[in-house]
């Protein structure tokens, strides 16, 4: 099981900063791409468009997200760490900058656009992290950076909707601008924290632009490539949660807003604590897969839960499922990353989390039109969430089997 050969044998300072720079910009960059899902009203009465035509957005940023993140090995070898993150930061503040337009089309490029920088983005700090700290604490550490996307979209709740009220929703877009524009800034100022080696190991050969070549960018090797597959269910599982649940409780529930809203806020919460309690039971078992497997099982408890829920549902019952659904539901991605990071070849680290990230994006980029689309041919949300739980069970049983496979034979575990 190879990693890579800077990480430090204990915690030290420069794990701590890391951790922290990690944290903040990351938080950052999500506070932008929650962004555009708060747009959605100001840009509705600006186009007469409904909101929920803007909130395709979310697919195009993971269409970007999908296409560019398997790009980050060769970003971070080709310009260093600090570069290439500063660079994808300002990217996505100039990508912002073209919702300005106001138009439909020019929102869906902008989230585009948003994604393609995002994209090697994100695996490029979860690279940072993974190297700058103890194995022991790979799973811990991943999850408290992941919790700032959680913090981000618990702020933009806050922040974006009433600066859009007070000044207009152009507020909104200014907003997100500067706050990737700071953390940019900031990955200058302390370089430092975000330098790490680059992978020493080109990942793709053969032609420079040949057609082998770019397909050998989007592949996992054999034993990452359950992760990857799996990976889809799970983003699906995670979209359905944090977004289609809502949904759900106001139009196939019946429940009014500050119900529906109560159960989202709780669900926001208890995935701030989620995150780090995951990843600390994934290093105590020493099995982000298993791990993997666990969440599944939990956040497909929460969907079905959610399915049995009326209006005459008891309260505390809602409120233990919308726990149940932040305690697993949004933990799996640092988990899943960090498998990635501890069992990529030697040397092709940040190039295997880009990959792995690829696979996400799939799942959350095809998340809205796939749950959508079994809504309009069924009628109602027991399809689409019967799909996503068969998917989560599927997942979760396949990375068990692989778990207990490689028990009885280390040697087909890479190393």
């Amino acid at each position: 099981m190879a990693v890579p050969d800077q990480i430090p044998e204990r915690v030290t300072s420069a794990t701590l900063w890391a951790l922290l720079a990690a944290f903040l910009t990351q938080s950052a960059a999500a506070f932008g791409f929650i962004g555009f899902t708060l747009l959605a009203p100001g840009l509705a009465d600006e186009t007469g468009l409904d909101e929920r035509d803007f909130g395709l957005a979310f697919s195009f940023i993971f269409l970007g997200t999908s296409i560019a993140s398997p790009f980050c090995g060769a970003m971070m070898r080709r310009l260093g760490s600090v570069t290439a993150m500063m660079l994808c930061l300002i990217g996505m503040g100039l990508s912002a900058m073209i919702t300005l337009a106001g138009t439909w089309s020019a929102v869906m490029f902008a989230a585009f656009a948003y994604g393609v920088f995002y994209g090697p983005y994100g695996p490029a700090n979860v690279t940072m992290v993974s190297a700058k700290t103890p194995r022991r604490r790979v799973g811990l550490f991943m999850a408290i950076r992941q919790s700032g996307v959680s913090l981000a979209g618990m702020t933009a709740g806050y922040l974006l909707p009433a600066a859009m009220l007070t000044v207009g929703w152009q507020a909104g877009v200014y907003t997100m601008v500067i706050v990737v524009a700071v953390a940019a800034l900031a990955t200058v100022l302390f370089a430092p924290v975000f330098r790490i080696r680059p992978d020493d190991r080109p990942a793709p050969s053969g032609r420079p632009f040949g057609l082998r070549r770019m397909a050998e960018r989007f592949m996992l090797p054999p034993h990452l490539r359950l992760l990857g597959w799996t990976a889809i269910a799970f983003a699906v599982s995670h979209t359905s949660l944090f977004t289609f649940t809502y949904i759900y409780l106001l139009e196939g529930v019946g429940l009014g807003p500050v119900e529906a809203g109560v159960f989202f806020a709780i669900v926001q919460l208890t995935a701030i604590a989620g995150l780090p309690l995951a990843g600390f039971f994934s290093d105590m078992i020493d099995s982000p897969e298993t791990t993997l497997a666990i969440l599944a099982v939990g956040a497909s408890c929460a969907i079905g839960g959610a399915l049995t829920l009326t209006p005459e549902t008891p309260v505390w019952i809602m409120y233990a499922i919308a726990i149940l659904a932040g305690l697993s539901g949004n933990s799996w991605s640092p988990i899943f990353m960090t498998a990635v990071s501890l069992r990529a070849p030697a040397g092709q680290v940040g190039e295997m989390n880009g990959r792995a990230y690829a696979f996400a994006s799939l799942g959350w980029m095809t998340a809205p039109p796939l749950i959508w689309g079994l809504i309009e041919l069924s009628g109602d949300y027991t399809v689409p969430f019967g799909v996503v739980i068969a998917g989560n069970l599927i997942g979760g049983s396949f990375l068990l089997a692989q778990v207990r496979k490689a028990r009885l034979r280390p040697s087909d575990v890479a190393s």
